[in-house]
């Protein structure tokens, strides 16, 4: 592969890790009245390359193509003044499948026992403490 080549597919991924991070995914936080909403995306890209044969001049040779997307999936409605589980919604943006509406049944019920743990946790620690 030549060096300019090589160079061009450098910036192409320099570029992509500027743009593939978790901010990309989990949007900037809208506060609206007594909730706040935060966007979630679902991020993909692809690419693909190319080779090339044959003596230089007399070759044929490489080719590089790449795509990508981003796509709202879900609103994250987080309501003030309700703590806990309660106070949390997951709305999804998407057809709704199985699998979405369990995760989105079950997420309240996995707030609050993590939540529980995390106390739990919490507590032994002070016990031991004294």
């Amino acid at each position: 592969m030549s060096e300019e080549t090589s160079g061009i597919i450098k910036n192409v991924w320099d570029e992509l890790r500027k743009t593939i991070k978790v901010e990309t995914a989990i949007g900037n936080p809208i506060e609206i009245e007594d909730k706040t909403l935060i966007p979630i995306f679902g991020v993909g890209f692809g690419a693909g390359g190319g080779g090339g044969k044959g003596k230089e001049k007399e070759g044929q040779g490489y080719g590089f193509g790449g795509g990508g997307g981003i796509t709202p999936v879900a609103l994250v409605a987080v309501f003030k003044g309700i703590p806990g589980p309660e106070g949390l919604k997951v709305v999804s943006l998407k057809p709704s499948g199985a699998i979405e509406r369990i995760v989105g049944e079950a997420m309240p019920m996995v707030m609050e026992k993590i939540k529980e743990t995390k106390e739990e946790k919490e507590g032994k620690k002070a016990e031991g403490k004294k």
